[in-house]
């Protein structure tokens, strides 16, 4: 089985070195490359000198944010998928970085178990959200958004709050005790009513407005 390659983006030499340290140790994963910020990155891209299938990108860094890698115009054009890694005081740069196409968003300081699950579904396609993180988000976020709520119905929101914990149609139909059909069926009557094409951006439009207040 080839391992997924992943490329390092932190202007921390110590947390590059710990985490390819630690990722190195699995045997699914393998640490291609680094860069020390995110002007650097985009340098390395441009040159093509970037050999990964996932991106671990710092948001918070002084030549080039995370959020800056993600809108350039060269990220949103490669087939690369950025897994973001946070501290607890970065809402708005969780969500400008989903809204640029992050693939979901991680505390530095998960289990190494954590991290690599997160990796290899993210490189399967997944959208991953760190349940502690999105509570946040929520939180911070909330308004009243009552008229929503109200056209919502009681199972729709608690399928539309396991979507925003990251759970597939599957996962949920196991919680909720459902079909997996008829949970595809109320997915799609939330996409719908949130006026939106997938489940990623009922996601982000739950974040930014508080639905689930």
């Amino acid at each position: 089985m080839n391992k997924i390659k992943i490329h390092l983006v932190d202007d921390q030499p110590l947390i590059r070195q710990g985490m390819r340290s630690l990722l190195q140790l699995t045997d699914t994963l393998d640490v291609t490359g680094e860069s020390s910020s995110g002007n650097a990155f985009l340098a390395q891209l441009s040159d093509n000198k970037i050999d990964a299938d996932v991106v671990l990108l710092d948001m918070r860094m002084n030549d080039g944010s995370g959020l800056e890698v993600l809108n350039a115009p060269i990220a949103q054009q490669s087939p690369l998928k950025f897994l973001i890694l946070t501290t607890f005081n970065e809402n708005d740069f969780l969500l400008g970085g989903m809204e640029a196409g992050a693939s979901g968003y991680l505390l530095k300081d998960v289990s190494l178990e954590e991290l690599v699950d997160a990796i290899e579904r993210v490189h399967a396609g997944e959208i991953v959200l760190q349940n502690e993180l999105t509570q946040q988000l929520l939180k911070a976020k909330r308004q009243p958004q009552q008229q929503l709520n109200e056209a919502l119905t009681e199972k729709e929101q608690q399928i539309l709050a396991l979507m925003v914990s990251g759970l597939s149609n599957k996962e949920i139909a196991a919680q909720i005790f459902k079909a997996e059909g008829t949970v595809r069926n109320h997915v799609s009557n939330i996409l719908a009513k949130l006026q939106v094409r997938d489940r990623t951006q009922a996601i982000l439009k739950t974040l930014e407005l508080g639905l689930l207040g």
